[in-house]
This record gives structure tokens, C-alpha cells and sequence, in this order.
């Protein structure tokens, strides 16, 4: 069975985690030869690393080889990270070296062995290599991250399946199109990658729409062409005005039904309604619609297991551990894919059309080194859903279709680092970073407004920035600052204006993630602002003076220097005092795809659609640029329940 944690639990765990696992760093096998005399210690040595829970590695060496590896992945999560455990030693014994492949799915546990046994060789008196973001690696086109098109012959495949939609991937995108593919009456499957104890990458908990029922009865009313010009502007006109439209013109239908479905099983999808009186000068809407847990155990499949096991009722079928190696062409149609079943090869035969929803490429380094490589250098901490390993978009691309030219990741404030570091190796999650309070660089002085969207300060900095890293001060009455902040989306920590959840609330910041960073040596705390400066490596004297300068500005109420609004203006003036280093962020997803078309079809290089194929959620692009819509709660998994769900519909309608 998939373990459930509470929401406290689940929470806890996922701050432990980020610890010491983000920043995407590579850790590299030895730069001696394992096989040369001498090269270690003899002996066996021990160290423990962050994944989702503390993972440790014990290894013995020999004078030339690692002789045994032994982890205790009781802390990771059950049918994931722990199932991963003989994989990884495996790797780690025939390859000598921490330079793993790692096992998909457990990305997460499989960083924190490699940073563990990188460890071990340390002190066995071998020499593994840390690369990270800024380096010559992390700075390469990342080669031909596309590749040849794999040839299965026909002779390979042992088993034909005929379905009239096939569905790929169970996340957001996919969900909603198997179900409405089904409700047009068709033969549907939806195929995973994954066991069913993991299940794929669930619903996130947000989701945008514009013109709910809920919307209405709560008298928000938004002009969608506002909406629209905020997408468009925010892409700097990159992105497609004609898909924006389609979102808001569909994406109210979509939230009532799923508001329906899920409330048979008396749960609870809310509108987020927000304060629009506090004078705020960034432009937001109340769009986001956002899953109650109300004191539910969380599960990040739990909306989805809901759908799909009331849609299995209907007639749907979901094959998992099924993943997909490439669509099937005949002509200029798509007609199927193929698809791997353990050893074996399988064909899915779609009379009616092939939905591709398998996500982005967050985890695939190579395409992010060659397309983002500015992402690269920016991720402190990398949560995104381990299946997103582009491989959709590589299959859309071997079949035709074509991708953005210009890229995007969703990546947000909130990953941290010691007090002594710079640059994002051993970042940690950090979600109290996009609040509003003072932000200052290493030499203590402001450098920006700090209200605003959450990528927005990670660009500042890394452009003006050295090593990106800057830092944030609170004092004591910081639960009452960020009360009245009155942030938007998942930064919000105090339940919306309507009482709707926040993603996390203030409790379970305040009383664990941050006295756990405190214990762990990130967050630092004083109790004047010259010891903070000390222990921050900020020089005292530049910080006290930014501190005073800033609390006179609180008492004007008016920042003079960037232009804050008053009421995100904070005095610091109550020990203890607090800061941390912030560097990098918290990574989401990839924003850029396949292109695609109104009805959700992917389109060739001449822009024409290209006949049974359909692209939909982070795979599909037309979207972003640069960055991302944040401060419009839940746009992209808006995006992706919408299209998924047009992208069903169509398929089935479709006359063949």
C-alpha cells in the first residue's frame, strides 16, 4: 500500500528532505582510478545525507575497491525510496563510484545516497567531485539531449492492444483526459510509468479557472481579458493569446465538474479569496480554487485515486508500470505508441487519438543544461514530480511535432543556505522566502523591492548578485508581519479572506519547518542586529545601518528607497532577530513544450495539426516565458486540467 502521512507529517518530511539534496549537483565518481593501489583506506565508513527523511549510507573499502555497501532507507518513502535500495547498491558496486544513474522515481533518495557514499570515499581518502550550478559541467549545451528515434521491430512486440484513446501519464493533464474521454463514451486507457503504489504524479492542489460556479456565488468577478493580457505580458508576448482564451474559456466548466466528483466523496474543492483593499501594486485575481485536506491524511494521488477509481466504474482502464518509448506513424497520422512492460514491448493501436501528458523535463539535466541553462544554476532544491523526464516532448518531436524555441521553469523563492555559503550546493527548503520582508546582499544592503512575483528577486540577484546569494532579517513579531502581508497563492501562510486553506499554514512554519532549520544551522538568530550581521558573515556596521534605515521608512510609512507598499513594510526592532542566507529556489516544472494548436492538437513545423496527437500540462507549450504567471494562484495546473480535459474530449469526438 502507498504510506500516508498526516499533513504535519507529509510536510515535515518534504522540509527534512530539501536538506542537502537540492541544487541538482552531480556527484561524480572518483578522479583516481578505484582500481589503483593505494587509492583508499581500508575500513568501513559511515554517513547519513537528507532525502525524504535521513538516509545512511555504510560502505567498506579494501585498498582498491568498495568491498560492500549497506543503506538503512527506512525514513524514505515505502514503495518509492525504499524500493530503490538494491538498485543502488548494485549501481554503486559495479560502477566503484558514486556516478549512479540513479533509480527513476526515487530521485530524491537516490541524490542523497550518491552525496552519502561521496561522503564515505572522503573519508576512505578518496577524492569524489562536487559539481554544481556555475561550473563548466552545469555550463555546457548538454549535447544531443534529443537522440535517434529507438527502432522496435515488429518481431519485438509481444502483446497489441486496441483502445480508441490512449492516454500517457497519470498526473493533472492526464487524469482529466482519461475521464473525459470516457465520458464521451470511448475506450480509454491511461497508461503510467510508475507502479500503482506510487500512481503517478497526482492533481496538484490549486488549480485556476475563470468563471466557476463558486466564483460567481462568491461575486468575484474577473475580466478574463485582464487575465489574459497579465498571461501574455508576464511571457513578454512570447505566448499564445488564442490558448489563453481557450483556458479561460473552459477552464469554470472544468473546476465545477471536478468540484462534483470529488465532493461524492465529501471533499471539499474552494474558491481562494483575497483581500483586494490593501493598496498591493502587483496585479492578482482570485482565480485559484484549491483542495480542502481538513484534517484528512495527506496523499499528493488522493484526488486522483478518487477520479480514476470511479472512472475504472465507467469502463477506464490504467496500466501501470507501462512506460512509453514511441509513437507509432502511419503516414502523417499517430495511430499508437509502443511501450515497454518490464522486458518486454507492447503496442496501444488509438483509433481515435494519442494524449500525451508525461510532464516536463525537471529532471532531466541534460535537456535542462542544453534549453535553461540559467534555470540550472537558479535550482536550489528540485521537488518536481520525478517522472518528468521529457521524454513525451522527445516523442512528440521524433513524431513530428516541434517545441518552443524560447523556455521556462516554474521556480520559486524559497530555498536557503548556511551562513557561510554562496551558490546553491546544499540548499535547503525555505518556504517562508517569498514574504515580503528586508532582503539585503552580502555586503547588508537593500537591493530591491521585495514585493513582487516569486522568481522575480532570483533573476535580480543572479544578475547583479555574486553567487546569487542575498539575504533576509525578521525579528520576533514576524507571524503578525506576515498576517498582514496578505500574500497570494502557495506563499500564503494564513487562511484566505473567505477562510479557504492556505497550502501550508503559519503553525507548521512557525513550530517546525523553521526551529528545524534553526537546528540544523541554516536560519540564525540574535539578539541584537550586529550579532545577527556576525553570524550571517555580513558586515555589522552595513546591516545595522540598513536596519535603521529600514525601520525608519516603516515609520513613515513609506519606502522611499524602492517603492514597497506600506503595508509589506515591517519594523525590525524586537529581538530576537533572525535571518538567513536565501540563494537559488525551489524548483516545479518545466513551462515550455510541444506546440500545439485550439483543440489541443500538437502541430508540425509548418503549423498544421498533426492528425491523432494531443499534448497537454507541462509537456504541451504556447504558454511561458522567462518565468512564470506566479502571483495568478494555480495557472499552470489550470492550464493542464483544462487542456487535459478539451484534449479528452476531442480525441474521443474525433471521426476516423
Amino acid at each position: 500500500m502507498t504510506k500516508k502521512y498526516s499533513r504535519r507529517d507529509f510536510l515535515k518530511a518534504a522540509a527534512l528532505g530539501a536538506v542537502g539534496t537540492g541544487a541538482l549537483g552531480i556527484l561524480s565518481g572518483c578522479s583516481t582510478n578505484a582500481t589503483t593501489k593505494g587509492t583508499y583506506t581500508p575500513g568501513t565508513y559511515t554517513a547519513t545525507a537528507k532525502g525524504m527523511g535521513d538516509v545512511t549510507v555504510t560502505m567498506t573499502f579494501d585498498e582498491n575497491r568498495i568491498t560492500d555497501v549497506v543503506l538503512d532507507l527506512s525514513n524514505e518513502t515505502e514503495g518509492i525510496g525504499q524500493a530503490a535500495k538494491d538498485q543502488l547498491i548494485a549501481q554503486i558496486l559495479d560502477g566503484q563510484s558514486v556516478q549512479i544513474d540513479g533509480v527513476s522515481g526515487a530521485s530524491i533518495t537516490s541524490k542523497a545516497v550518491m552525496q552519502a557514499a561521496a561522503d564515505c570515499i572522503t573519508q576512505a581518502g578518496g577524492n569524489p567531485v562536487v559539481v554544481s550550478q556555475g561550473s563548466a559541467e552545469a555550463e555546457s549545451t548538454g549535447g544531443d539531449w534529443l537522440g535517434e528515434e529507438p527502432q522496435i521491430a515488429d518481431s519485438q512486440i509481444t502483446k497489441t492492444y486496441d483502445y480508441e484513446v490512449v492516454v500517457i501519464g497519470a498526473g493533472t493533464a492526464g487524469t482529466f483526459a482519461a475521464c473525459s474521454a470516457v465520458d464521451e463514451g470511448a475506450k480509454t486507457v491511461l497508461i503510467e510509468k510508475f507502479g500503482r503504489d506510487f500512481g503517478g504524479s497526482g492533481i496538484r492542489d490549486t488549480l485556476a479557472a475563470i468563471g466557476s460556479k463558486q466564483q460567481i456565488a462568491n461575486n468575484t468577478k474577473i475580466n478574463k481579458f485582464d487575465v489574459i493580457r497579465l498571461m501574455y505580458n508576464h511571457s513578454q508576448g512570447y505566448g499564445d493569446q488564442r490558448l489563453y482564451k481557450v483556458w479561460a474559456d473552459n477552464s469554470g466548466e472544468m473546476m465545477d465538474w471536478y468540484a462534483d466528483q470529488i465532493a461524492k466523496h465529501g471533499v471539499k474543492i474552494l474558491h481562494e479569496v483575497d483581500n483586494h483593499d490593501t493598496g498591493e501594486k502587483n496585479e492578482f485575481y482570485d482565480a485559484g480554487h484549491s483542495i480542502q485536506w481538513e484534517g484528512r491524511e495527506y496523499q499528493s494521488q488522493f484526488s486522483m485515486f478518487l477520479l480514476l477509481d470511479d472512472y475504472k466504474e465507467k469502463g477506464l482502464e490504467v496500466h501501470y508500470e507501462t512506460e512509453m518509448i514511441k509513437l507509432v506513424k502511419e503516414g502523417n497520422k499517430v495511430t499508437g505508441i509502443i511501450a515497454k512492460v518490464g522486458d518486454e514491448y507492447v503496442r496501444y493501436n488509438a483509433s481515435k487519438g494519442v494524449i500525451v501528458c508525461t510532464g516536463g523535463y525537471s529532471n532531466n539535466m541534460e535537456m535542462l543544461k542544453a534549453l535553461q541553462p540559467e534555470t540550472v544554476k537558479m535550482i536550489g532544491v528540485n521537488y518536481s514530480f520525478p517522472g518528468s523526464t521529457g521524454q513525451g516532448i522527445k516523442a512528440c518531436l521524433w513524431a513530428g511535432g516541434v517545441m518552443d524555441e524560447t523556455h521556462a521553469g516554474m521556480i520559486f523563492d524559497r530555498a536557503c543556505v548556511k551562513p557561510d555559503a554562496t551558490g546553491t550546493e546544499n540548499a535547503a527548503w525555505f518556504w517562508m522566502g517569498s514574504q515580503p520582508f528586508l532582503k539585503v546582499d552580502l555586503n547588508g544592503n537593500r537591493f530591491t523591492n521585495e514585493s513582487g512575483s516569486y522568481d522575480h528577486i532570483l533573476h535580480t540577484a543572479f544578475n547583479l548578485l555574486p553567487e546569487h546569494t542575498y539575504a533576509m532579517i525578521w525579528d520576533a513579531n514576524y507571524t503578525k508581519d506576515i498576517e498582514r502581508f496578505e500574500t497570494h497563492g502557495c506563499s500564503r501562510l494564513y487562511p484566505h479572506a473567505n477562510g479557504t486553506e492556505s497550502v501550508f499554514p503559519m503553525d507548521y512554519i512557525a513550530h517546525v519547518m523553521n526551529p528545524d532549520l534553526i537546528e540544523q544551522g541554516y536560519i540564525v538568530q540574535a539578539d541584537t542586529i550586529e550579532e545577527l550581521a556576525e553570524k550571517l558573515n555580513i558586515p555589522p556596521q552595513n546591516l545595522k545601518a540598513t536596519v535603521d534605515r529600514y525601520n525608519e521608512l516603516y515609520d513613515k510609512q513609506k519606502d522611499e528607497d524602492f517603492g514597497k507598499e506600506p503595508f509589506r513594510l515591517s519594523e525590525i526592532r524586537t529581538a530576537p532577530f533572525y535571518g538567513v542566507r536565501q540563494c537559488g529556489g525551489y524548483f516545479i516544472c518545466t513551462m515550455d513544450g510541444i506546440k500545439i494548436n485550439t483543440d489541443i492538437n500538437a502541430i508540425d513545423k509548418e503549423g498544421k495539426p498533426i492528425e491523432g496527437l494531443y499534448v497537454a500540462g507541462d509537456c504541451s507549450g504556447g504558454y511561458s516565458h522567462g518565468s512564470y504567471v506566479n502571483l495568478l494562484a494555480g495557472a499552470a495546473a489550470g492550464r493542464s486540467a483544462t487542456f487535459g480535459r478539451l484534449a479528452g474530449r476531442n480525441a474521443a469526438r474525433r471521426k476516423v
